[in-house]
């Protein structure tokens, strides 16, 4: 939640309830998108 309402803000912008989950689920989902396109890719070495 933390990471969420530091980049998107802590208010929602919509009046209407249907609005305002519409825009919280694309939140979600672009902050989702966000956070696998700096993920490490994870390679196992032989030791």
């Amino acid at each position: 939640m933390f990471r969420l309402k530091t980049i998107f803000g802590s208010k929602v912008r919509s009046c209407d309830f249907d609005n305002q989950v519409t825009e919280l689920l694309l939140q979600c989902a672009a902050l989702n998108q966000m956070i696998q396109l700096v993920k490490p890719d994870t390679v196992w070495v032989d030791a």
